[in-house]
């Protein structure tokens, strides 16, 4: 009897606890009184039904610890994508119809404002699911808009009538997936953060899985976007095939001043320290356009053996600028105010070629999280800055490229015939150790792919094969 007793209690307070907030070290939030009790009913069933229980100590969980708003690079578990058993039990109208509150049926609680529901209407007026448009015609809505009257229907959706006498309905699954409280946000920004590979070999599929079946070409674009590169290997070694290969399981191969396609290979007469037997030294490729390229792809076809040295390295930028950000925070602020400028000028050309833009060298969103970076000193043009901030500029830029060559996680390969190596461009810098031995030769085939069409692609097979909701930034300057 006492059993029953204690197990009936425990649920009744579970089930009114729906406010105080726990934060853990992945920046999750959990309920807390939630936690404390789930912690008594496992003390209280091992005393009263014998059952052995292995209790976690609390050491991990700060209670009331705030997300670290300004850290984009972690390991932050996924935010749950699944809202699909999440409905409104009740709604209201207040604030004079300014905004409509919510509870759920899991007890937690979300806020809407009356002109973010008018604008994201989900009605045949406002938007046509045949071609996922917008259909609102903005400059005809009121500055002032309010909210009249709320209902929710048998079906779970909810019906609102504005004060233009517009009526529209919205699904539970819609609101619950995007509201915009702290928490919300918060949770799906911890979502996006990269984390830093640390594997002694690139992540893999092979070239024979991926032509059978795309959910291997799904593994190679997840460790694309959760490692920042992954290697396809046993390629045919053969010319141009990126050609088709590429288009065929990602998308259109992006054209640029170098062709859609291009031979890294040492050349008499170069016209790129990269077409030489050279050290390369870090650098991101072709930033002197508005958009850099986003994947980048090296075919190997030919590595002699009797070279010594060629090999390609790669270091994860962003974890760079999260480690330089708490080493040195004044130079970091100097990269992310001061423009960098960046070049490339041919006149010997059929076609001569003048790309010319300033930017700074690491991005910011308005929470200070890093959504992009910029890195090729052989493409720095002449810095056109104000006098007074030109000695810190250089020294932040020195320094910054000392912590680049400097990282402690490095990942370096030898390419062999037959490797396919895809990186971000927008988030790896990489080398290449200069290489020598008598004529043999070193020849690898080089695409881009646009950065926006690689995670378009990415999504559509994860809505396949995982979850959407894992999907880490990928350095397109999205401020999310």
């Amino acid at each position: 009897m006492l059993k029953i007793l204690c197990r009936r209690r425990l649920w009744t307070l579970l089930s009114k606890c729906s406010y105080a907030q726990i934060t853990v070290h992945e920046g999750e939030t959990l309920n807390t009184f939630l936690f404390y009790c789930c912690y008594m009913f496992f003390i209280v069933l091992s005393l009263f039904s014998g059952i052995g229980v292995s209790l976690i100590p609390f050491r991990d969980c700060n209670v009331g610890r705030p997300l670290e708003r300004r850290q984009s690079f972690s390991a932050g578990a996924p935010y749950p994508a699944n809202c699909s058993k999440m409905v409104v039990k009740s709604a209201s109208v207040n604030d004079g119809g300014s905004r409509i509150d919510m509870e759920w049926n899991d007890g937690k609680m979300s806020r809407y404002h009356a002109v973010w529901l008018r604008h994201h209407c989900l009605c045949e007026e406002c938007y046509s699911t045949k071609v996922n448009q917008v259909l609102i015609e903005v400059d005809k809505l009121p500055l002032e808009i309010k909210v009249k009257d709320v209902k929710i229907a048998d079906d779970g959706r909810i019906q609102i009538l504005w004060d233009d006498n517009h009526c529209g309905v919205m699904s539970s699954d819609f609101l619950r997936k995007y509201c915009y409280s702290l928490s919300s946000l918060s949770a799906r920004k911890a979502a996006v953060k990269t984390s830093l590979y640390t594997g002694s070999t690139l992540p893999s599929v092979t070239w024979a899985d991926c032509e059978a079946d795309d959910k291997h070409v799904y593994r190679w674009l997840k460790n694309i976007n959760e490692h920042g590169l992954g290697l396809i290997k046993g390629a045919p070694v053969v010319p141009n095939l990126v050609s088709e290969f590429i288009p065929k399981h990602l998308a259109q191969l992006l054209d640029n001043t170098y062709g859609k396609i291009y031979d890294v290979i040492a050349m008499e007469h170069p016209t790129n320290v990269a077409y030489t037997r050279s050290k390369l030294q870090f650098h991101t490729d072709l930033p002197y356009y508005e958009s850099a390229p986003g994947i980048q792809f090296l075919h190997c076809l030919k590595f002699d053996v009797s070279l010594v040295g060629g090999e390609t390295i790669f270091v994860d930028l962003f974890a760079v600028c999260e480690e330089f950000r708490q080493t040195n925070p004044v130079e970091f602020k100097t990269l992310t105010t001061t423009p960098c400028t960046f070049v490339r000028n041919h006149e010997s050309r059929d076609t001569p070629i003048h790309l010319h833009i300033q930017r700074p060298v690491i991005n910011l969103n308005n929470e200070h999280e890093i959504i992009g970076v910029f890195w090729s000193p052989v493409s720095a043009g002449v810095a056109e800055i104000a006098q007074d901030v030109v000695p810190q500029y250089y020294r932040a830029y020195q320094m910054f490229a000392r912590a680049i060559s400097n990282f402690h996680t490095k990942n370096e390969v030898r390419l062999q015939p037959g490797d396919l190596v895809a990186f971000n461009n927008r988030r790896m810098a990489h080398s290449r150790n200069s290489f020598s031995g008598g004529r043999g030769e070193r020849h690898l085939q080089g695409c881009y792919v646009n950065i926006c069409e690689y995670k378009s692609r990415l999504i559509s097979l994860t809505k396949k094969y995982g979850n959407v909701s894992t999907i880490k930034r990928v350095g397109n300057m999205d401020w999310m």
